[in-house]
């Protein structure tokens, strides 16, 4: 599992989804992109463009459709050409994040197919994105051990059920930086560390100082956008930045 250890510097990444914004990211001080197309799998020139001219990492995202997370055979087909495709233009990680249907309502993690792309993106780190709070919080011991198993770095998430704000779930979200499993399938002899935690949902200059006092996480993810538009504002990159930097845990 190639992982960033919970040791490295405090992290802004900004969701970037078109040039213009992943430019603006870059010159707010933004530490990495999570390049995406309104939520989907971006266009791989203008990701080749963007990695000859920033010198931060760019994930990518691989999502073929919005209508889920659970996908189909040729759905599937399509996100590992996309992940090829992606590779081949510079992508440095990945995100993305299959479930399969559970018993209803409920959701869990597709390993079979998620550990295929991971293997797929060739050691490049990948990122379970917000698929993760479609899944129940009384299942997420599961849930982390099969995206362990998978072999993920990373966790985005909001800390609570689809469509929440991280603001709203602190607890949750600091009750996952700190967990630890007893026993990860894929490495029995581990420490039980679970992949690292990215703060995400509604994360902005105003709240990022609290998230990181009161969930202890050193990964944060935001649009930062501005008021119109679909382009991350760069003075709110660094007002994130300064303010994250500044709080204390």
């Amino acid at each position: 599992m190639a992982k960033e250890l919970q040791t490295d510097p405090l992290l802004l990444e900004i969701a970037c989804f078109n040039y213009d914004s992943a430019i603006h990211a870059a010159k707010g001080g933004a530490d990495r992109i999570d390049y995406e197309s309104g939520g989907l799998s971006p266009s791989t020139d203008v990701l080749a463009r963007l990695k000859s001219e920033l010198l931060i990492p760019i994930y990518a995202m691989v999502r073929p459709h919005s209508k889920s997370f659970v996908y189909s055979d040729s759905d599937f087909e399509i996100m590992k050409s996309t992940l090829l495709s992606l590779k081949e233009a510079g992508a440095d990680g990945f995100v993305f994040g299959i479930l399969e249907n559970g018993p209803s309502p409920t959701f869990s993690v597709d390993v079979r197919r998620n550990k295929e792309l991971v293997v797929l993106a060739c050691g490049r780190p990948c990122t379970f994105h917000r698929a993760f709070d479609c899944i129940p919080e009384s299942t997420w011991d599961e849930a982390l051990g099969d995206i362990v198993e998978c072999g993920f770095s990373s966790i985005l998430t909001s800390g609570g059920p689809s469509g929440n704000c991280a603001v709203d779930c602190t607890q949750p979200l600091a009750t996952l930086v700190q967990k630890k499993l007893p026993s990860l399938r894929s490495d029995p002899g581990s420490d039980g560390q679970i992949p690292n935690i990215i703060v995400g949902g509604g994360v902005r200059s105003a709240n990022i100082a609290m998230l990181r006092r009161e969930t202890d996480a050193r990964f944060f993810h935001s649009s930062a956008l501005s008021s119109i538009g679909e382009s991350a504002n760069k003075d709110e990159v660094r007002m994130m930045k300064m303010a994250l930097d500044a709080a204390v845990p």
